[in-house]
């Protein structure tokens, strides 16, 4: 009798089949299939660094359309400013922002479409004028999207906090181009270990120091050309903070006999040995000298002053 061999191949493929491949696959989706949000708001693309220029810095921003699959159909967006959230954001973080002013930015627009078949709207662009900021101060402009036609808005991606703490600049020491000259000296002279040119020798670990300090004392870089001074740092000497500097300004001049006034700093305070905190003038201050002398009017109680550098930027 001729015996049938199929019957066990047919239960074995069967078998295999169950176990592997011929149940049907479901759709593969991720949480937030369809839904609408902003992508600056992920990572660190709302934190802006800006450089200093006239000509202002373009910002994209839009919308996207999240999961896998794209939009099938036109998604008309839309966007609006909400400057109150700022406030809300310093409370709930502790920081301190301002709301960055309306004469620094423009925007192209607040509405947009994301095209059937794509994933990202067509950009927005906020144009930012970085030379009208002052430094120093850190600013913040709230962008959120408040409507879409297709799919629901994620409320965890729905707003970008811009935030500017940051303006860059092209910068030059120039300390080494201008000659030094001090009130008063070290006891041991110039060539003390601690004698005035320590002041500018661009090292932290050595320093300037003299005895019998008061508030006439001064130090000045004298420059063989006039030269714009944008900013100057000052670092803090090894030891005994009652000798730091507390209260000066800087003052520029043309023939070193008259000057006048271009920085004033009050109770400033260094939190560290040869620490080094740097002080920006004005952007807007674009006169040149020759003399930058500080003025020294108070330190930190100490009979002695001491200070490890003393650095003039020039930015370009």
């Amino acid at each position: 009798m001729k015996k049938n061999i199929f019957f066990p191949f047919a239960v074995l493929f069967a078998g295999i089949c169950l176990a592997i491949s011929c149940n049907k696959q479901k759709d593969v989706t991720l949480e937030n299939e369809g839904s609408v949000y902003m992508p600056q708001v992920a990572g660190t693309r709302s934190a802006v660094e800006l450089q200093l220029s006239t000509k202002p810095q373009e910002i994209a921003f839009g919308a996207a359309y999240g999961g896998l699959e794209y939009s099938k159909k036109e998604n008309a967006v839309s966007f609006k400013l909400d400057t109150n959230l700022v406030a809300t954001y310093n409370a709930q973080n502790g920081t301190s922002y301002r709301v960055l002013p309306d004469s620094v930015y423009t925007i192209s627009g607040f509405s947009s479409v994301i095209p059937a078949g794509a994933t990202s709207s067509n950009p927005l662009v906020l144009n930012v004028a970085s030379s009208r900021m002052r430094f120093g101060v850190r600013y913040m402009l709230p962008i959120t999207l408040v409507s879409a036609s297709n799919g629901a808005i994620n409320p965890q991606m729905q707003t970008t906090y811009f935030r500017f703490d940051t303006i860059l600049r092209k910068s030059v020491d120039v300390t080494s181009q201008g000659t030094l000259t001090v009130s008063n000296e070290h006891s041991g002279g110039p060539t003390n270990n601690e004698g005035s040119p320590k002041l500018v020798d661009n090292m932290t670990n050595t320093k300037y120091l003299y005895s019998g300090f008061n508030p006439a004392g001064w130090f000045q870089l004298q420059f063989n050309t006039p030269v714009n001074i944008g900013a100057y740092t000052f670092t803090s000497g090894n030891d005994a903070p009652a000798r730091d500097p507390k209260s000066w300004t800087l003052r520029g001049s043309n023939d070193g006999t008259t000057w006048t006034v271009l920085d004033t700093r009050t109770d400033e305070f260094f939190s560290a040995r040869t620490q080094t905190r740097r002080f920006e003038l004005p952007v807007t201050m674009t006169a040149t000298y020759t003399h930058y002398r500080i003025f020294l009017t108070a330190n930190n109680g100490d009979n002695i002053f001491q200070m490890a550098e003393w650095r003039m930027i020039k930015y370009e």
